[in-house]
C-alpha cells in the first residue's frame, strides 16, 4: 500500500486536532491522542509536526486559508455590497459550525498568554479580514445604499463583534448551539444600522 502524501497526512492531523479542541479545549489537546485519531504513532506525527504548538499554528493557518478562500469567492462575484456582506455573514456562521475548535483556540490562554507567535499570526489575519469587510462597507457607502455618515471601519468592527459574540457562545456551549441560528437576527440588525433611509421601504 502506498504512503499517503505528506499534505494529506498534515490535513488529517489538523482536522483531528480541531476535533479534540472542540471537545476538550486547547489544554486537552495532546499529540498522543491526535496521532491515535489519525491512526499512526506519536513518533510518526512528529515527522509532520514537531510539537503541539506547531499543530496549533497549522490549524490556525488552515482555518484562515479556508475562511479567506470562501470570503474572496464572495467578494469576487458581481454582487451588491449588502448581498456580499450577508453572504459573508452566512458563510462565516456555517464555517463556525464546521470548525468548532477555532473559537476555543481564539479564546484560549495558549493564544493570549503563552504563545506570542501564534497571537501575532491571528492579529495579522484579523487585520486582513477587517480590511476586506471595511472595503465592502465602503462600497455600500459610495453606492448610496449605506448611510453616508457610517464609519466604514467602525461598521466592520461592529460586523466582526457580532460574529465574535457567536464565536464566544459556540466556545461555551459547543455542539448544543447552531451558529447559523443567528443569521436572521444579525442580518436584521445590520440592515437597520447600515442601510440609508432612502433605501428603507
Amino acid at each position: 500500500m502506498s504512503k499517503k502524501p505528506t499534505e494529506v497526512r498534515k490535513k488529517q492531523i489538523i482536522e483531528a486536532a480541531l476535533d479534540i479542541i472542540a471537545e476538550k479545549g486547547v489544554s486537552g489537546l495532546t499529540t498522543a491522542e491526535t496521532a491515535e485519531m489519525v491512526g499512526f504513532t506519536e513518533a510518526a506525527l512528529f515527522n509532520h509536526f514537531p510539537s503541539k504548538t506547531e499543530i496549533l499554528r497549522a490549524a490556525v493557518n488552515h482555518a484562515h486559508q479556508s475562511l479567506f478562500s470562501g470570503i474572496h469567492d464572495i467578494t469576487g462575484q458581481d454582487l451588491g455590497p449588502l448581498t456580499k456582506l450577508e453572504a459573508i455573514l452566512k458563510y462565516q456562521l456555517s464555517f463556525l459550525k464546521k470548525n468548532r475548535g477555532i473559537p476555543r483556540i481564539i479564546f484560549s490562554d495558549e493564544l493570549h498568554l503563552k504563545n506570542k507567535d501564534l497571537k501575532a499570526l491571528l492579529v495579522n489575519n484579523h487585520e486582513k479580514y477587517m480590511n476586506v469587510i471595511t472595503a465592502v462597507i465602503e462600497e455600500g457607502i459610495f453606492s448610496g445604499l449605506f448611510r453616508t455618515d457610517l464609519d466604514a471601519r467602525m461598521g466592520a468592527k461592529a460586523f466582526f463583534g457580532l460574529i465574535q459574540n457567536v464565536m464566544f457562545s459556540s466556545s461555551l456551549h459547543s455542539a448544543s448551539t447552531d451558529p447559523g441560528d443567528q443569521f436572521e437576527p444579525i442580518k436584521r440588525f445590520l440592515r437597520g444600522s447600515f442601510i440609508a433611509r432612502s433605501h428603507c421601504g
